[in-house]
């Protein structure tokens, strides 16, 4: 693995998301026939800049750079003291960083207060819809886990936020670790499982199958989800993949087909939602995103998730520069994937 490939995985993976968090977050509560009336026939196809000629990300990505950022901070910790904590314990205590962004007070003082850089960012001490259940679960002082579920939730605020999981090897199977990330807030199968999957795809498309075919990816990280959790939701779950693979083959209108998958509320549908659009446009990132967020249901979040998969099979250099150059926060975005692939260049002793 070269150092620069890495780092244009990852950073094409954050800035991605971002960039289908921002174009969904618009519509986010909109249904299509709304969509339609304010963009056009074919819902929204263009960055929507604000005053200041930049688009909005939402609490998807916000979550997702502290997920990233609780990675990096626990590595290096861990590699200080020869001895480390399961890196979802160090996830927590980024999200409760980002529970203070959200002008919360948490129920015990965040490992990462003093040293956060994202908890120290203004542009992101800033409220951006965020989940009730998140919120919810980040103040009962409880840690949620797969095993301990803190609720029984599905909702996408797990899966949304997942993808730096598959970032780091060293942390132990992407897919394992990505639903405990997602469990610290969401207790359903329904809501961690594609989470897992999510956080597998992204380390497949990272280190593995970045030149295989999508598809084989996506089912490849689906045959081991199931082999990981023979639970009926989560079969359930992997049915509605394979489902949005059919349908990614067929020429029903994109609108049409998501629909039919359901409104990505729900992790499950969220997973797959996005699964359709990147098999419909695998080599296309703004023709995915724009399939994606344009439907009656979670447009950011489904958006975001697309964005992850393609952004790491397609790297950063793939992605359009004017929707970049449009996007906030883009050197908060590109610094944490610069930290990120640090940590990950140390712990494969990369040059």
């Amino acid at each position: 693995m070269e150092r620069s490939k890495l780092y244009d995985r990852i950073a094409g993976c954050l800035m991605a998301g971002a960039l289908g968090d921002a174009l969904g977050y618009a519509i986010e509560f909109d249904g299509w026939s709304s969509i339609q009336r304010r963009y056009g026939e074919d819902g929204i196809t263009a960055m929507p800049v604000e005053r200041d000629g930049k688009a909005r990300i939402s609490d998807d990505t916000q979550m997702t750079l502290f997920t990233n950022e609780g990675m990096v901070l626990g590595y290096w910790r861990a590699d200080a003291r020869g001895i480390g904590a399961e890196v979802e314990h160090y996830i927590y205590h980024a999200y409760l960083c980002w529970y203070m962004t959200q002008g919360c007070r948490p129920p015990e003082r965040p490992l990462w207060e003093p040293v956060s850089k994202l908890l120290q960012t203004p542009e992101l001490n800033t409220r951006r819809a965020p989940g009730n259940t998140c919120l919810a679960a980040l103040s009962s002082g409880k840690m949620g886990s797969v095993d301990e579920p803190i609720n029984n939730s599905k909702g996408c605020g797990g899966v949304m936020r997942t993808a730096p999981l598959g970032f780091m090897r060293c942390w132990g199977s992407a897919l394992e670790k990505g639903a405990e990330a997602a469990a610290i807030t969401h207790g359903h199968p329904g809501g961690w499982a594609p989470a897992g999957m999510l956080s597998d795809m992204v380390q497949r498309l990272v280190y593995d199958d970045s030149d295989a075919p999508l598809k084989d990816v996506v089912l490849a990280s689906l045959k081991a989800t199931e082999a990981r959790w023979d639970l009926p939701d989560v079969h359930k779950f992997a049915d509605m993949v394979i489902r949005a693979a059919k349908l990614s083959e067929t020429d029903m209108p994109d609108v049409a087909a998501i629909h039919a998958l359901g409104g990505g509320w729900v992790g499950d549908e969220a997973l797959a939602i996005a699964v359709y659009s990147c098999l419909k446009h695998p080599d296309d990132v703004k023709a995915a995103l724009i399939s994606a967020v344009n439907h009656s249901g979670d447009s950011d979040s489904t958006g975001a998730i697309a964005g992850n998969i393609l952004g790491a099979k397609l790297g950063l250099s793939a992605l359009p520069k004017d929707w970049i150059d449009q996007l906030e926060l883009t050197d908060v975005i590109l610094e944490q994937a610069e930290l990120m692939t640090n940590a990950v260049a140390h712990s494969l002793r990369l040059s």
